[in-house]
């Protein structure tokens, strides 16, 4: 695979100019999947032949080209997680659509609007949201993208905070959760990066994998930075002009409806309005309305957990759960063997079919608690589950090709051309934060937190291990140091800052889709936090840790710093209003 070098870069960065400059993303993919294309074709037709190859083949390189783009195509399409995925994002689609034309979900807004009274109660209602999903980073994004649409609007945020909002929590908490579906996959790359160090059998992996999640500073910042932005309500760069604009929107609609919001009827705040799904009939009772809103996502929830963790069960098998062996050999429980044992579980199962399982179990109990007593009302029953579908069918255009980017992405060996040149002889010290730009550079480039993970993880952890090694009194028992913790932390906190800084990233393409927001516009606005929370992660957490700093004080330094960076950069979208 080095034969391709610099060429290997290509095709992300065609796909990534073209985004921001074009601002049509399926073009953009499309181009980049088709300058892969002709890389791979022509560098397959010279490999038969050296520089002969390059003369006699030229001329057959645009067919061998389109040859392997419809491939590409074709492959990411029938992948089997993919369709799962596709699965899963067309029935939560048409679940969501159920929930909208019901009007439950405006309903408990209404409700929900006595205690929460501005844009600031609204975003921190979305945040919080962002973090009850989480233990998988794709239910979060359609999960909370999807249904708190209705707040954003109510409350004049905008469609841009909204993806932000819901971008930021989802990676990031799926990342720092001990029990998500992330943890197996981690795991793996870590027990690989110890078994290729002098260290291997002296490190427990799971036990560093856990001590690690003090050192990600990332994602830990990314996560503060949400709640600072939503309870100062101060903003920065572009997305303070959207929330402007999205402010105006939301004042003239309150003009012209004439204090509609503020002066609705009583049947309107009971239940709100029967919108031809019947939620009128839930207008007497407030535990009923929220019931129709939130029970469908409720059990959506508990049955992708109670699949993960049946299928899970099923793969580890009953023999290997710590905390079953200790209470069998008479050790009784222990709190790590309960941690071990819900990580695998979780991290074990199948995460795809837990996800298909738990969209169909939400959209069947949507459309139970629908309004089915008339004919007009069966129509917007239908009719709902027809919008749902069709709000998600271009997330499903993206993201068919984003996955062919990212095919041909891995054939050219971009991320381990990228290592390879990027990653030399170093100072122990400054490790974490060499990985962390690594790792920031390699998912932007290539779209995709997961592979970045798996090119940078076993490399990263055997590097810093045997580094360590040769320092006396450093690692010689196979303890995990701080450095060695803050290395391995890096990988998942770079891929994780790359990928929210990428526009051929799955998930950013996922939440400006599941939020309803122009997906140019998410990654214009989004990237200057995420440009800050990682200048604070370098400057309060890689580099202090690297220098014996105690992870503790990198972790309050990074939230003040970012308390006050957004004290200095930020104001607040309507004038006039009390400065924090």
């Amino acid at each position: 695979m080095e034969q391709y070098g610099w060429l290997s870069l290509l095709p992300p960065l065609v796909a990534i100019v073209l985004a921001f400059v074009t601002r049509r993303v399926l073009v953009s993919l499309a181009a980049g999947g088709l300058c892969g294309a002709m890389i791979l074709a022509v560098g397959g037709s010279a490999s038969d032949g050296g520089a002969e190859g390059w003369g006699s083949r030229a001329l057959w390189f645009l067919p061998d080209s389109m040859g392997v783009f419809m491939n590409a195509i074709w492959t990411s399409v029938s992948d089997h997680s993919h369709l799962m995925v596709f699965a899963f994002t067309m029935l939560l689609g048409a679940m969501v659509g159920v929930l909208e034309i019901t009007g439950a979900m405006r309903a408990s807004m209404l409700r929900l609007a006595g205690r929460v009274s501005d844009s600031r109660g609204g975003q921190t209602i979305i945040a919080v949201m962002g973090l009850v999903v989480f233990f998988d980073d794709y239910a979060n994004t359609l999960l909370v993208g999807g249904t708190m649409q209705s707040t954003a609007d109510r409350y004049g945020i905008s469609r841009a905070k909204l993806a932000y909002l819901v971008d930021s929590t989802a990676a990031p908490v799926a990342g720092l959760a001990i029990v998500s579906t992330w943890v197996a996959t981690e795991l793996s790359y870590l027990e690989a990066g110890i078994a290729a160090s002098d260290l291997a059998g002296s490190i427990n992996a799971f036990e560093f994998f856990v001590q690690s999640v003090a050192y990600r500073f990332y994602p830990w910042l990314a996560i503060g930075l949400v709640f600072i932005i939503a309870l100062t309500g101060r903003d920065f760069g572009p997305m303070r002009r959207e929330e402007l604009a999205a402010l105006e929107k939301m004042r003239d609609s309150q003009n012209d409806s004439q204090g509609d919001l503020g002066d609705s009827s009583k049947e309107e705040r009971a239940g709100g309005r029967d919108n031809g799904g019947g939620v009128d009939r839930w207008s007497r009772g407030g535990v009923q309305v929220f019931a129709i809103a939130f029970a469908p996502i409720l059990v959506c929830l508990l049955v992708l957990i109670g699949v993960l963790v049946t299928t899970g069960w099923s793969e580890v098998g009953a023999e290997n759960l710590r905390s079953l062996s200790d209470r069998v050999d008479g050790s009784g429980w222990t709190f790590w063997g309960l941690v071990y044992d819900a990580g695998n579980l979780l991290g074990s199962g199948d995460s795809y079919w837990a996800l298909v399982a738990g969209g169909g179990a939400g959209l069947v109990v949507a459309l139970m608690l629908a309004d089915w007593g008339t004919a007009a009302r069966r129509v917007r029953v239908f009719q709902g589950v027809f919008n749902g579908l069709q709000q998600m069918l271009p997330a499903m255009g993206v993201l068919w090709l984003a996955w062919a980017l990212s095919g041909m992405t891995e054939q050219l060996d971009t991320g381990g051309f990228l290592s390879s040149v990027l990653t030399d002889r170093l100072d122990v010290r400054w490790l974490p934060t060499c990985v962390f730009l690594l790792g920031g550079v390699i998912a932007f480039s290539t779209g995709t937190s997961w592979g970045t993970m798996a090119i940078l993880t076993p490399i990263a952890v055997s590097l810093v291990l045997d580094m360590q090694v040769s320092q006396e009194g450093l690692a010689a028992a196979g303890e995990a140091t701080p450095i060695a913790l803050a290395t391995f932390g890096s990988v998942l906190a770079g891929a994780i800052f790359g990928d929210h800084c990428s526009p051929i990233s799955d998930t950013t393409v996922l939440s400006s889709r599941a939020c309803g927001c122009d997906h140019v516009t998410h990654v214009s606005t989004q990237m200057p936090y995420a440009m800050l929370a990682a200048a604070v992660c370098v400057v309060t957490g890689t580099v202090p840790v690297g220098f014996g700093v105690p992870v503790g004080v990198c972790f309050l330094a990074g939230m003040v710093g970012l308390v006050i960076s957004v004290r200095l950069l930020g104001r607040r979208p309507s004038a006039g209003a009390e400065e924090f």
